[in-house]
């Protein structure tokens, strides 16, 4: 695949600059309201590469999880795992507190104009406010997920219904190539918040097809938002491209 990004590599000094503004905590103020919302269609020719972004390293306990059904059937509706205090990410020297994680389908961000079946959101904080979601693509595979199968299997059917999972190992939510897609966004759900840190992570995990569909029977109708406009945004990435 023959790729041309916005810019192959961010070498100049200027560019390195902008780097760390973008990738650090975003002001959205700087940009007119409106203009930085998520998601958004993450395609080749939009990205600047980077040879190195800042390092993304987790925390994460072994521990209980309370999972909530939030209701139906509107982009607010989901199933979302709270997360017990103890957990953080930090992302180069930035420091958040993870505090719940949970899906989308289809998939909110678009790849090359394509959804995946699914998408899984990991909502981090700061006490200042400052928020940082790390997105996790999820196609459709031919083995259980045994590790979200303690989620999935036992799914809340109902607005309100919880369930308990005893014992959750969150350090394996992530994908193992740490390659990703950085941008300033917001909150996908009311009040569509500006300022939000994205970490959109390239490598996908995977579900069953019933796995998957269990999801989808709660929320027929689905709970994504619309695709949002880039508006001119940088997307930074270290993702290698076949440049032949």
């Amino acid at each position: 695949m023959h790729v041309t990004p916005r810019s192959r590599v961010a070498a100049a000094a200027g560019l390195l600059i902008l780097t760390t503004l973008m990738i650090g905590p975003v002001a959205a103020e700087e940009a007119p309201p409106g203009s930085e919302q998520t998601p958004i269609d993450i395609r080749d020719e939009d990205l600047t590469l980077v040879r190195r972004l800042p390092t993304v390293t987790t925390d994460y306990e072994i521990g209980p999880l309370e999972v909530i059904n939030t209701g139906s059937p509107d982009e607010e509706a989901t199933v979302r795992a709270i997360v017990p205090e103890g957990s953080t990410i930090t992302i180069g020297s930035e420091v958040y507190d993870f505090v719940q994680f949970h899906w989308h389908t289809k998939s909110e961000h678009l790849r090359n104009g394509r959804h995946y079946p699914m998408e899984m959101h990991l909502l981090n904080a700061q006490d200042d406010g400052d928020l940082a979601v790390i997105a996790v693509f999820i196609r459709r595979g031919k083995k259980h997920n045994d590790l979200l199968g303690k989620i999935f299997d036992d799914l809340p059917q109902e607005s309100g219904d919880t369930r308990s999972v005893p014992r959750f190992d969150l350090s394996r939510l992530l994908p193992r190539s740490g390659v990703s897609f950085r941008y300033a966004g917001s909150l996908t759900t009311t009040p569509y918040t500006e300022g939000v840190r994205w970490i959109v992570m390239n490598e996908p995990l995977t579900m069953s097809r019933n796995q998957i569909q269990a999801f989808r029977a709660l929320f027929p109708e689905g709970d994504s938002r619309d695709t949002q406009d880039l508006n001119g945004r940088w997307i930074f990435s270290d993702i290698r491209f076949d440049r032949s």
